[in-house]
């Protein structure tokens, strides 16, 4: 099974001090995504509150689905959520964009933001994961 990372996976700016606690990052990721592959968007680094998480998304085809949430970048804290903001049954057939419901999480280490296909094979294209929050340290 493949794995898809974006291609600035890892590169983002891990806080915006010049602005205060504000922290908003817009991750893209530009493939193909078969049924129960992962497609890894970015680094939401440690000390971030998160508020909202929105899915933009293309046209991924008939039956497609997938789920949103997060791994632990090195080691196993905090436990993987895989479907954290957006459950398996997400639907991503048509062209769209999904608000994310859960709770705001905080996270005292890096985490990996991974989406998982399912139902079907992802058509070709482009997703775009937009996650707000502020910075408030590790405690």
């Amino acid at each position: 099974m493949a794995t898809h990372h974006a291609s600035d996976f890892n590169q983002k700016p891990l806080h915006m001090s010049a602005y205060g606690n504000a922290w908003v990052e817009d991750y893209e990721l530009t493939a193909t995504i078969l049924n129960t592959e992962k497609g890894y968007f970015g680094v939401i680094p440690a000390g971030v509150r998160v508020y909202e998480v929105r899915l933009k998304h293309h046209a991924a085809g008939a039956s497609a689905t997938c789920k949103v949430g997060f791994e632990p970048m090195d080691g196993d804290s905090p436990t993987a959520d895989d479907d954290y903001w957006f459950a398996d049954t997400t639907d991503v057939a048509a062209a769209g964009v999904k608000e994310s419901t859960s709770a705001p999480i905080t996270f005292q280490r890096p985490v990996k933001l991974v989406l998982t296909a399912g139902g079907a094979n992802f058509a070709a294209g482009t997703m775009s994961i937009i996650v707000n929050g502020k910075v408030i340290g590790v405690a």
